[in-house]
């Protein structure tokens, strides 16, 4: 779960602005528009997945040479050490909010559609919860971005992101970026888009 959480939290602020019900999902694949353009994101084949392993293990053994270096659990440790962020109080208050969503779920789908007062209650109950969970993962994934989990799942969003985001182009999908410099340096409304919705597709497969 926490894995999901810290890729989710990468693009946050992206998959809140775009509302993915509208998207055409089809075959592990996502289509969205920018700039009147027609865009899709899909998940990798076998090759690219072994392509995008061997760069992250790579990555990996990079950010282990570099100062400073700090996993995770390490991280988690500081944070609370020096009065920064409690994650496992964090924790705890995540599993009171989303229980309460639920029952907050449940109430909503028990009510009468002419019980319009206690309805509109409940929903602002719930939008009140949704953006506290919200601000929770944003305030978790802000402060352990710089371990080493974070930036390895950060890096291979990305790097699927540039492998597999195809624009349509004469009735035809084709590569939008051939390196990854060339992402890098790109447009980045349409690489944070690509990223969102590549997060998407990743928090869809592994649920």
């Amino acid at each position: 779960m926490e894995n999901k959480e810290q890729i989710l939290s990468e693009s946050i602020k992206s998959l809140e602005l775009n509302n993915y019900e509208v998207g055409i999902v089809q075959n592990n694949k996502l289509i969205f528009i920018v700039d009147d353009k027609n865009y899709r994101v899909r998940m990798p084949i076998q090759s690219e997945q072994a392509f995008i392993d061997h760069k992250r293990n790579l990555a990996q053994l990079d950010y282990l040479n570099q100062e400073g270096c700090i996993t995770r659990k390490q991280l988690i440790t500081k944070l609370k050490d020096v009065g920064i962020l409690d994650i496992e109080k964090i924790e705890a208050r995540k599993e009171e909010l989303t229980k309460e969503l639920k029952q907050m779920w449940f109430a909503l789908a028990t009510k009468s559609s002419s019980e319009k007062n206690r309805i509109e209650e409940y929903k602002e109950k719930i939008n009140k919860i949704q953006d506290e969970l919200k601000n929770i993962a944003i305030e978790v994934g802000t402060q352990l971005a710089p371990s080493l989990e974070s930036r390895l799942e950060k890096f291979i969003v990305e790097y699927t992101a540039f492998l597999c985001t195809d624009v349509q182009s004469e009735g035809k999908w084709v590569r939008v970026w051939e390196t990854i410099e060339d992402f890098n340096k790109a447009d980045s409304p349409l690489t944070e888009r690509a990223a969102a919705s590549i997060t998407w597709l990743l928090l869809n497969k592994r649920s």
